[in-house]
């Protein structure tokens, strides 16, 4: 398959990473394209650079982590903002010569999208209470729901008359006991320490 050709900045990189040594593997070539576009190189986003580029303008406070979310051993870049995903939160992959937008949301701000340790993920979204959707990614981008918590503290949700305070654990009405058990062994214990994230520093003029 051909490549595309390389940003610049992640053509220097690559160079600067290269130059006398070994050919980079696919796991150094896709560093190499996830720190170029934490220094604001989005060219390898092909026609989603637009929709991207914004939220990673200079004066944005970023944070971010690599991990294999879908088992093919090479690792993808989370991006968030700094303790407030819901302000933004994304997902690149690096395949082939292109990164690809997994997740790019800075509308939403009450919805986010976080990493538990294993890989995977959370889709927390809070109106009138909290639904926690956890999936896993597959290759290609696509998503398989894992487990749905749904908890509901207002009395009325969009005209869901249903009684308040309600749980519900994959469909199933529970008590607050056995939420909060389930919310914390597939969430809460497995959350990434804040420590790992990695703060985005760009060098200054």
């Amino acid at each position: 398959m051909s490549r595309k050709p390389l940003a610049p900045v992640l053509a220097l990189l690559l160079l600067l990473l290269g130059c006398g040594s070994p050919p980079l593997t696919p796991e150094e070539e896709a560093h190499a394209a996830y720190m170029a576009l934490l220094a604001g190189d989005a060219s390898l986003l092909g026609d989603q650079a637009q929709y991207v580029e914004p939220y990673f303008s200079a004066f944005a406070e970023l944070e971010y982590l690599l991990m294999d979310l879908d088992g093919d051993g090479t690792e993808e870049l989370l991006v968030q903002w700094v303790e407030e995903p819901g302000s933004y939160n994304g997902v690149f992959h690096y395949e082939n010569g292109a990164v690809a937008v997994w997740q790019n949301d800075g509308a939403e701000l009450s919805c986010r999208d976080y990493p538990l340790r294993d890989g995977t993920m959370v889709r927390q979204y809070d109106y009138g209470g909290s639904s926690f959707r956890l999936f896993r990614y597959l290759p290609g981008g696509e998503t398989e729901d894992t487990a749905l918590l749904y908890v509901r503290t207002a009395p009325d949700n969009d005209g869901d008359l249903r009684p308040y305070p309600y749980y519900e654990v994959d469909g199933k009405e529970v008590d607050e006991a056995a939420f909060q058990a389930v919310l914390e062994e597939l969430v809460t214990d497995r959350l990434v320490p804040r420590g790992d994230w990695i703060p985005r520093n760009l060098p200054e003029d």
